[in-house]
Order: C-alpha cells, then structure tokens, then sequence
C-alpha cells in the first residue's frame, strides 16, 4: 500500500478518494472476524482503491490471532498482536502507531458499527473535516442502568473538564492525518481516547448512526471495566473531585467551628451539660468517612501520577503479521 499523501491521493470525476486505513481493535472475536474482515474490505474496496486494514488483537485467549491470518490471504490485512490483553485504549493507540493511510477509520470488529457509515465520513471529510465521529442515535443494546450512568458520567465530564465530549460518541471515527499525528505525539501512558479526540482540536463533525447487532461473540466490557476506564476519563481530563472536597472540607470545618461557638455561648448561658454519646459517634464516624473518601479520591490521582513517572510503554507487540520489511516475531 503507498503511504505517501501525494501518491495515494487520486482524483476522479472531481471527487478526492483517500488512501484508508482502518483499524481494528479485537478481543476473543474469533467466531466473526473473518466474515468482518472480508465484508469491510469489500466496502472499502467501493470507496478506494487505496486502502488496507490494522486489525490489532489485543490478547485475545481464543484463536482471533489465527483467524486474521487466515482470513488475509489476497486481502490487504495486517495483524499486531498485543503480548497481553492491554484495553482497548491500548489496542487503539498500537493500531495508530503503524496506520500510514491518509486518513485513518477505527472501527470495532463486531458488525455494530456499519460500514456504510464510513461513506458518510468519507464525504464529511472532503467538505474539510479533520475528525469526523459516529454518534449512535440508539442504545437498545445496553442494559438501562449502563444508559444512565453513561449518559450522566459524560454529562459531568464535559462540565468539569475542559473537552466537550458527547455521550453517545465512541471510538467509530475517521481521523485525518493530521489528527493521527497530534495523537501520536501525546506522551501520556492513562489513555482515555474519548477524551483525547476532542483535546487535539481541529475541525470536527458528527454523523448519526444505528447501532446494530452483534454478528456472534458479546460484549467485553463488564462494569469493572467501564467503572475503570470512567475513572481514567474523571483523572485524566478534570480536577474537579480534588477541588470538590477541598470544597467539602471548607464546609465541615466552617461547620464545626459554628458548632464550638454554639456550645460556648450555650456553656455560658446554661452551664454544663453532659455530652451526648450519639452525637460525638455521629461526628467522628461522618468526619472519619469524609476524611478517608478524600484521601481515596486523592489516591487515584496519585496512583495516575505514579504509573505516568514509571514510563512503562502503552502495549508491547508479540507478533506482526503482514508489515513489510519487519519480521513477523518480536
């Protein structure tokens, strides 16, 4: 596949046609990559003659490996795969790394995404746009208390934080070049993608799209996994909760020192009194909770903090398969 801006790019009847990459972060989806990764090629083939496909398998315990392999012959499809399940963030970033196309599609491997989509984002990106995102205008497929908190957290998000990040925007997205490179260059080891598609800037525009069905397979992300990557959003992009306790702790202490005034003027006024038990338990049990939360939130900045000094690499590539010039083991 060329790689070059000024080869790849060809013009016919007055319409730009892009060199694409897409890339496809997957996780134990063997049953259905092959018919994927032909479909997709199939579609992209209608757009371009210039295109190829990163399918990154992010650790996957099952043979999602083998099946790429076996599904790239005569097919322009090349594999990373990752030493160890690292997250999709991860995934995303390796498969970044190695795409060359002059504009870049990530798409997940599952067929809930539809490749007619990416013609309209084609076409947004030849009106000028940089970064072009799907915005899914169903979320049937989640279960109602996944909609709610996800709605919400991203209502917070955006309002705490500096970045814009709509709720039902996900990593379906084209990326121009010049969006691949600003990403590239971020040194950050806590990767939230979401976020980091709107810091970068640049020209951007939605496209509505019907989420679908998975084709086999079902979903990996669990409540732990979305609580943690929630986390790494909250973290990375706000220091909203830091700001909210001091907040916190301003109100308890101003409190308190009312409170010692009020027992002051009380003990002058009426003398002594026997102290209440439930009370006293009372305020130490609610200052001891408001005490260890903020230390906790604190501790997940900290923890942040340490694994960025660390300098540890986002993922580490066991195997290549497909890439020209490199061998297919590391």
């Amino acid at each position: 596949m060329q790689t070059s801006t000024e080869s790849a790019t060809t013009t016919i009847t007055g319409t730009v046609r892009p060199s694409i990459t897409c890339v496809v972060p997957a996780f134990n989806e063997a049953d259905g990559i092959a018919s994927f990764l032909n479909g997709l090629c199939a579609h992209l083939a209608g757009i371009t003659e210039h295109y190829d496909v990163i399918v990154v398998d992010d650790g996957s315990s099952d043979s999602t490996g083998l099946e790429v392999i076996a599904a790239s012959g005569g097919l322009p499809v090349r594999l990373l795969s990752l030493s160890r399940n690292f997250g999709k963030e991860a995934a995303i970033s390796a498969g970044l790394d190695q795409a060359g196309g002059e504009v870049v599609v990530i798409i997940d491997a599952d067929f809930q995404q539809p490749f007619a989509t990416i013609d309209e984002f084609i076409r947004q990106w030849q009106q000028g746009y940089d970064m072009v995102y799907g915005l899914r205008t169903n979320r049937d497929t989640d279960p109602p208390i996944r909609r709610f908190l996800s709605r919400n957290f991203y209502r917070l998000l955006s309002r705490w934080s500096s970045v814009d990040i709509p709720a039902d925007a996900g990593d379906f997205r084209l990326l121009d070049r010049r969006v691949v490179t600003a990403l590239k260059d971020l040194p950050e080891r806590s990767r939230f993608m979401k976020g980091l598609y709107n810091w970068v800037g640049f020209r951007s525009v939605a496209v509505p799209f019907v989420y679908g069905e998975r084709h086999a397979g079902k979903s990996k992300f669990n409540f732990s996994r979305l609580f943690d990557l929630a986390m790494t959003g909250l973290t990375s992009f706000s220091a909203y909760p830091l700001r909210l306790w001091l907040g916190a702790g301003a109100l308890v202490s101003s409190g308190s020192l009312g409170y010692a005034g009020f027992i002051i003027i009380r003990t002058m006024r009426h003398g002594s009194s026997v102290p209440g038990w439930a009370s006293l338990a009372v305020a130490v049990t609610f200052l001891g909770g408001v005490q260890l939360l903020s230390i906790g939130i604190l501790g997940e900045y900290v923890g942040r903090i340490f694994t960025e000094v660390k300098g540890r690499p986002n993922y580490v590539i066991a195997e290549r398969h497909g890439f020209s010039g490199e061998k297919d083991k590391s």
